[in-house]
């Protein structure tokens, strides 16, 4: 009798620190999906011409410790004409906390003037950052594993629409603003913006001394979800790396 309940106990602790190896989800198993994410598309609500617009968020911008005071997004180009969404770096912060955004556009760039309004779920953007290209939408409002969420993020990632709503002071979004082509090299705001979250302060980073080669290949195996950085260019990753040589 000790002996077969010794036996199942071996079985129990084997089937858990199997269930341990895998990231989102309370089951181990993975559906990569054959295009991996960089950035999130979110739609805004439809006007009374019933028309909506989506913007485009980059991973890269989505952090705790966010690089510039304002964020801003052009939507693409519905019933001929764009708007621009604003994002405050408190409110950055917020939404990589797993809280939830209510925002005002801008009016458009040509047409008759209106806004749209938008609705971000950070916790849907924290599981499209971080589980996504490892389990498509399998595990969306799974308890998340082996990530390094907070407690507020985990339960953002679970149920995202029922996130707290961030308070925090808006960005009034700019109706002339375009992207600009100027991109950062600074690589220790780099690093805080993309890296920190998971591999500690710069200071006492777990991945000092890695090389851009070694970055580039945990990216494009999606090391731990790091194919969320694919919109990094060659030249960033190497301030990245150069801020890493210790």
């Amino acid at each position: 009798m000790m002996s077969n309940l010794k036996m199942a106990l071996a079985g129990f602790c084997v089937l858990v620190a199997s269930a341990l190896q895998f990231g989102c989800g309370n089951e181990g198993e993975t559906n990569v999906p054959a295009i991996k994410l960089t950035a999130s598309v979110v739609a805004s609500s439809a006007d009374v011409t019933d028309h909506v617009h989506t913007v485009t968020i980059p991973f890269t911008d989505i952090s705790a410790a966010p690089a510039s005071d304002v964020y801003q997004f052009r939507s693409e180009v519905s019933s001929g004409h764009s708007h621009v969404i604003a994002i405050s770096k408190q409110q950055m912060i917020d939404l990589n906390n797993g809280m939830r955004l209510a925002l005002t556009s801008s009016t458009p760039n040509s047409g008759t003037s209106h806004t749209h309004s938008w609705s971000i779920q950070g916790g849907s953007l924290l599981y499209e950052k971080n589980c996504y290209n490892c389990h498509s939408n399998d595990k969306r409002n799974h308890s998340p594993m082996n990530v390094s969420f907070n407690s507020s993020q985990t339960m953002a990632v679970i149920n995202p629409g029922t996130a707290p709503l961030s308070t925090s002071s808006a960005a009034i979004p700019d109706p002339n603003y375009s992207a600009s082509t100027v991109v950062s090299l600074d690589g220790t705001s780099l690093y805080a913006a993309n890296c920190a979250g998971c591999h500690g302060v710069l200071a006492t980073s777990t991945k000092q001394n890695k090389t851009i080669n070694q970055i580039k290949t945990s990216i494009t195996g999606n090391s731990g979800g790091m194919a969320s950085l694919g919109g990094l260019s060659d030249a960033q990753l190497q301030a990245i790396a150069t801020a890493l040589i210790k």
